[in-house]
């Protein structure tokens, strides 16, 4: 009897030839396959935000104003909508308004949304079902819906905040504060309703990520004798490093385009203490009806959203944060 040797191309045991084998290297389809399975998605990202980017940027090279509404005429100026927005100091001080919105609104909602995650691990199951359907109440209602509701708390005359700070005595009497009247009180209350409204999104997500970090990890640290804040530098933080790194993302880019909150309850005032980049490219376009410069101002945001979610990402790949 003559034996087989077994190679590559034989099945042990049968002396037959097998498939032939690749070399672990993926074949042509292979390769599309993963391109195949996004197109849609690219195609309905493409038809939905890049056909309508790009009808904005063409707007904002033009000359478009309330003449052009009925002629259908929009000369092109080319950079000038540009250097205009850009040279005119109202721009970034808005701009440094709207990167101070941004900064304390993460940042308490990056905080904030740790520790009620964290509880909602700690209490019981009802309780926690109970916050839990109470933060998606919250998340579901509509913003127009919970500005008009903020309005009327915070309204001078009747409103319940005040009603209940008059009740309490511990400010004075409240029953005809006017929230809206000073810049910072104003600002506060905008500050205060975006983070409500953006908290839901936040405890959710980090709620299901500290559920899915093994409890052997804080029984090691336990072992280890490491205390509360240890355990967090040590374990939970790295833990959660991927997830930040897109809330802080997400984050940023909500509350730079939040614009009904501002709109609603200040219309960017008093003295344009809450105008951002939404409130001010709204009020170029359509208190001004220049529209090709209310179109610089809104590319523009996209621009500087854009760069700013390049460059952390990045930063984040090259620190290891996240791969």
């Amino acid at each position: 009897m003559v034996a087989v040797p077994l190679t590559n191309d034989t099945v042990p045991g049968t002396g037959r030839a097998g498939p032939p084998q690749t070399g672990g290297r993926p074949t042509q389809r292979g390769r599309l396959l993963p391109y195949t399975l996004i197109a849609p998605a690219v195609v309905v990202l493409v038809v939905v935000l890049g056909w309508p980017i790009l009808q904005l940027v063409v707007l904002s090279l033009q000359d478009y104003g309330p003449r052009s509404l009925f002629t259908g005429e929009a000369p092109f100026v080319g950079a000038d909508n540009y250097l205009e927005v850009l040279g005119a100091p109202t721009f970034w001080w808005v701009l440094l308004r709207t990167a101070f919105v941004a900064a304390v609104t993460v940042g308490v909602l990056m905080t904030v949304g740790f520790a009620l995650a964290s509880l909602l691990l700690r209490v019981s199951h009802w309780v926690g079902l109970v916050l839990s359907v109470c933060l998606v109440l919250v998340w579901a209602m509509p913003m127009v819906s919970a500005v008009v509701i903020w309005q009327w708390m915070f309204q001078p005359q009747y409103g319940v905040l005040n009603w209940i700070g008059t009740q309490l005595q511990v400010f004075g009497d409240l029953s005809a504060r006017d929230w809206f009247a000073t810049p910072a009180s104003a600002l506060g209350v905008v500050l205060l309703l975006i983070v409500w409204k953006g908290l839901p999104f936040v405890v959710l997500t980090m709620y299901a990520a500290l559920g899915q970090i093994p409890a052997e990890f804080y029984e090691a640290a336990t072992i280890d004798k490491a205390n509360a804040w240890q355990s967090f530098r040590y374990v939970t933080y790295p833990m959660l490093r991927p997830l930040l790194a897109i809330l802080v993302v997400l984050e940023v880019i909500w509350s730079v385009n939040s614009f009904t909150p501002f709109w609603v309850l200040t219309q960017g005032g008093p003295d344009d203490a809450t105008m951002t980049l939404g409130v001010f490219s709204y009020l170029t376009a359509f208190t001004r009806n220049d529209y090709g410069l209310g179109s610089t101002v809104a590319v523009l945001t996209v621009a500087v959203l854009a760069v700013f979610a390049v460059l952390y990402v990045r930063r984040l790949i090259a620190s290891g944060e996240v791969k």
